[in-house]
């Protein structure tokens, strides 16, 4: 009969975890969308309407040298601007990678991440950087 408690008291604790790691979860999620509102607000205050200032934003948001920024503005392109027909690179583009790469770290509880999973993003970066910068 001890066996039997014993299972009944590890079933329980598992159901414990389960629900302190889905409370994280959540909380990770909340502490996301700050971080991506901020990268958002922030790279407003560095927006300047031509190329070579958004190289100055990823530079600046991301620590990085010229050489890494110019990388990181080609994945722009190649990612954000050519799909899924081309058109000229735009401010929120930079900023979603950004936000991507610099925020999301939450993976959400049953491994692969959904386009539905990472679709908060780009809702929150429409809602604060204007699609004509």
């Amino acid at each position: 009969m001890e066996s039997n408690g014993n299972k009944a008291d590890e079933s329980s604790k598992e159901d414990q975890l389960e629900d302190t790691l889905r409370r994280f979860n959540f909380l990770a999620a909340l502490r996301e969308r700050k971080q991506i509102r901020r990268v958002c607000v922030d790279s407003l205050r560095l927006y300047r309407p031509r190329m070579e200032r958004y190289m100055q934003v990823v530079e600046r948001r991301i620590c990085a040298d010229p050489r890494a920024a110019s990388k990181i503005m080609r994945l722009v392109k190649e990612g954000f601007a050519q799909w899924p027909t081309e058109r000229p690179l735009n401010f929120r583009d930079v900023v979603q990678i950004i936000a991507m790469t610099d925020c999301v770290t939450t993976h959400v509880a049953g491994g692969d991440v959904q386009p539905r999973n990472v679709d908060f993003v780009f809702d929150i970066i429409s809602e604060i950087i204007p699609a004509h910068l």
